[in-house]
């Protein structure tokens, strides 16, 4: 076997042996006599989870497709069956795509005498032309009559005065939140593009395997790019929410939560905390990944005594962030600590799954750190007994 012949068995070797190795520390973690059974319940529930939500998504992208099929086949009807449409139903129809497309509604009138539209009243000149189109789209209409007066500015009329405002519509793949079938034609068209680009030359093949890649992320995640890559998300990449019971009063609390200084009592990754003399701004030291040392200044938003503070990042910082913490008292005598963070890694929420792969995940950081808070109020609180001689 020639040297050329034999080149193409060693990627397959490295393959083989990487597939061997974690399969051998699956196991190695699996069968581990110690916390081997932990482990594998732990791993029993996350895969019986993960077949729920699989089940769910299975379900809810079926109906949004049905509803999806039968919106589109109504609308056909009614591009196509509408125009048999007597002046009552016309008028109802044109009311509302003015809806759609006019500030001030309220200021147009509508008059359809024999499929005739006749539109009075007052509107924006910027809007004239695109309602006038709008309207003559409308099924069923034979003429628009536009003898409404307009206006360059809202001002010029009392009818246009208010708070009117059109929304401009948002194609759905520039909305912040996909729905399940534009989801999942995006991650089909992902995995479309991977399989096209084994044709292409090296460099076009990379682009499109981008493409596809960011494709396939985001209908993976459903958050937008900027949130997704950290760029232009300003504070706000990842959400965390936790909240947990203490036995405890809330102004018992309070005097802890609100007096940052006593954190490191309590929160072993906080080393230091430094207050202004006017106490709205913070200076912080933690320990970030392997024991780095970071430090950041943060700046009260928000502060309602006994119940709720709120706080941000000062600008430039590396990881900017903003949160709160909001205190509820219980029928019980109990209190409710509820925490929520709103942060911007490095790489955005890309970077939060790579942190969470190495172990490195702040929602189970948050929680610890509430367990910790829950055990040093409950056992400052426990009564001292008499010691025995």
């Amino acid at each position: 076997m020639t040297a050329e012949e034999r080149r193409p068995l060693l990627p397959r070797s490295i393959v083989a042996g990487g597939l061997g190795f974690c399969a051998g520390a699956a196991v190695a973690y699996l069968f581990d006599p110690a916390r081997g059974r932990t482990r594998r319940a732990r791993t029993r529930d996350k895969a019986a989870h993960a077949t729920h939500q699989l089940r769910d998504g299975i379900g809810v992208l079926g109906r949004d497709l049905a509803n999806r099929g039968r919106g589109s086949a109504a609308a056909v009807r009614y591009r196509v069956a509408g125009r048999r449409a007597d002046d009552r139903i016309l008028y109802e129809r044109v009311r509302a795509e003015l809806g759609r497309h006019v500030s001030h509604p309220h200021a147009v009138e509508v008059h359809v005498q024999d499929r005739v539209v006749t539109l009075t009243g007052d509107i924006l000149t910027a809007e004239e032309d695109r309602t006038r189109r709008a309207v003559r789209r409308v099924p069923g209409v034979k003429r628009v009559e536009a003898r409404w007066n307009t206006h360059r500015d809202a001002g010029e009329s009392f009818m246009l005065q208010g708070g009117g405002r059109r929304r401009e519509p948002v194609p759905e793949l520039l909305q912040e939140q996909w729905s399940p079938t534009a989801r999942f034609l995006a991650g089909t068209g992902g995995a479309a593009l991977w399989a096209m680009s084994r044709g292409l030359p090296r460099p076009a093949a990379w682009v499109v395997r981008g493409a596809g890649t960011v494709l396939a992320a985001r209908a993976a995640t459903n958050l937008p790019l900027r949130r997704l890559t950290g760029v232009n998300a300003g504070r706000r990449a990842v959400d965390i929410t936790s909240a947990i019971t203490i036995d405890a009063p809330a102004e018992t609390i309070w005097a802890l939560v609100s007096d940052y200084s006593v954190f490191p009592r309590f929160m072993p990754d906080v080393r230091e905390v430094r207050r202004s003399a006017d106490g709205r701004t913070s200076h912080w030291l933690i320990s970030g990944p392997a024991g780095t040392p970071i430090r950041f200044d943060a700046t009260e938003t928000r502060r309602e005594e006994g119940r709720e503070i709120a706080w941000r990042s000062a600008e430039g910082e590396l990881i900017a962030h903003t949160g709160s913490l909001r205190l509820t008292e219980q029928p019980d005598g109990r209190t409710r600590v509820q925490v929520q963070l709103a942060y911007n890694p490095v790489a955005g929420a890309a970077g939060h799954a790579v942190a969470r792969l190495l172990g490195a995940n702040p929602a189970r950081k948050l929680r610890h750190d509430l367990l910790r808070l829950k055990s040093y109020v409950e056992r400052e609180r426990q009564p001292v007994g008499p010691r025995g001689g």
